[in-house]
């Protein structure tokens, strides 16, 4: 097929899609339209049509040019990364595809008035788009939901072929309203954690965090650890111990995730064991404080008066001089004093379970100096397990130069394949 182009003329027949644009933006309608057409979907697809593309693209011909395309290249893996750009009025996206012999581009064209005006299809060269160290035809992957009620999550388990018995890890996300692939950027650190482990024969149970499922209910109410993170890590436990082929559960926290980490396993005996990924040993409200001089003396060369204000008023919820119920960022001060309750080291030293600290070298969020507070502490005991790697940010992913900065979070990376073939050895010893 070589290159395939297809330009169709498309708009929006439904008042329905008219408000989802003007309420979410035009991009929802263009992953929406393509979701269709990858899913099979032709005939929803063709409603979405104008009269005259309806005549330039029937139902038949988009049953065969993506037969063609799924004959040349595979299956549709997933859409990596997505651009966007203004061209004469009309907003220009570009979905970059992965299949499983190739890459393709999907380019889907809104004009001013909402409507979906041009889509071209294409090949294209994105050497690298998946990890070397990722298989695809080694796992599957299957949608479920954790939990029951009011905050049923949408989840999703990766499970290796051809392996009778497993040790499954969850992932618990750090900071922040994130989806299952704790998605930064254009990278999915938690979907490369979970094809990587999946590739080499563990499972992996990812989720929708209920910050990013519910995040217009939840900020009417008060947020919380136990609310925002530990029930739903509880629930996630919970669905795993009933997979038969589960041989045992490890939690593998990032950031925050691994403060909480322990917590939830001192609770939950159903837990085998721990990773704390890039985590702080420092309070969480000192992490943020470091962590905004840092960047504004890479903006500044020196802590801006806005910083310095925002860092004040951070220094008095550090001191517990703040009322619970006090704003702080998009929390309280209470959210803050609960996380202080939760000492990832003193609950460490009562947990009798394996536990593995790892550590990015270049990371400027959780520090060396984090990792360095956890060995001076924990080093006793026998436990717990210690492994550093060098040139990694906080997500794992190689920087040029000793530390790295936000903006490489916005640079297409790889979760670098040493942090795979940490985790992957060490849960296979305590499997």
């Amino acid at each position: 097929m070589g290159e395939i182009r297809l330009k169709r003329i498309f708009s929006i027949g439904a008042f329905i899609f008219l408000i989802i644009v003007t309420l979410f933006g035009s991009e929802i309608l263009a992953d929406r339209y393509l979701q269709l057409l990858l899913r099979g979907n032709y005939h929803l697809a063709y409603e979405m049509q104008s009269v005259r593309a309806r005549t330039l693209y029937t139902v038949d011909n988009m049953v065969q040019e993506f037969q063609q395309l799924e004959e040349e290249y595979g299956n549709y893996l997933f859409i990596f990364s997505t651009e966007t750009s203004e061209l004469r009025g009309y907003t220009v996206y570009i979905f970059h595809a992965q299949f499983e012999r190739g890459f393709i581009d999907f380019n889907v064209v809104v004009d001013d008035q909402g409507k979906i005006d041009t889509f071209v299809v294409q090949t294209t060269s994105q050497p690298g788009a998946i990890a070397e160290y990722i298989d695809t035809s080694k796992f599957d992957e299957f949608e479920i939901t954790i939990g029951d009620g009011r905050y049923r999550l949408p989840a999703v388990i990766t499970v290796p072929k051809e392996i009778d018995r497993y040790p499954l890890v969850i992932l618990i996300h750090d900071s922040g309203a994130l989806d299952r692939d704790s998605t930064v950027g254009p990278n999915k650190p938690f979907r490369q954690i979970a094809w990587g482990l999946a590739t080499q024969g563990v499972a992996v149970l990812r989720y929708d965090k209920r910050t990013f499922v519910f995040g217009e209910r939840l900020s009417q109410t008060s947020p919380s650890i136990e609310t925002e993170v530990i029930e739903d890590v509880i629930k996630a436990i919970t669905a795993a111990s009933r997979i038969p082929s589960v041989s045992s559960i490890f939690l593998a926290g990032h950031g925050l995730g691994g403060r909480v980490a322990p917590t939830i396993a001192m609770r939950d005996s159903r837990v085998d064991g721990i990773i704390l990924m890039a985590t702080p040993s420092r309070r969480e409200l000192q992490v943020i404080i470091d962590k905004q001089k840092y960047i504004s003396s890479l903006n500044k060369g020196e802590i801006g008066q806005q910083t310095q204000l925002l860092t004040d008023y951070l220094q008095i919820a550090l001191e517990g001089k703040l009322p619970p119920g006090a704003p702080v960022l998009a929390a309280t001060a209470g959210y803050y004093y609960e996380l202080d309750r939760m000492n990832p080291i003193e609950t460490i030293r009562e947990l009798e379970i394996p536990v593995l600290i790892v550590q990015g070298d270049a990371d400027f969020e959780s520090t060396v100096q984090d990792y360095i507070m956890f060995m001076n502490a924990l080093w006793t005991k026998i436990n717990v397990y210690f492994q550093l790697l060098p040139g990694l940010d906080h997500y794992f992913m190689p920087v040029e130069g000793e530390i790295s900065t936000p903006d490489n979070y916005y640079e297409f990376r790889h979760v670098d394949g040493r942090l795979i073939d940490t985790l992957f050895s060490w849960i296979y010893i305590f499997d």
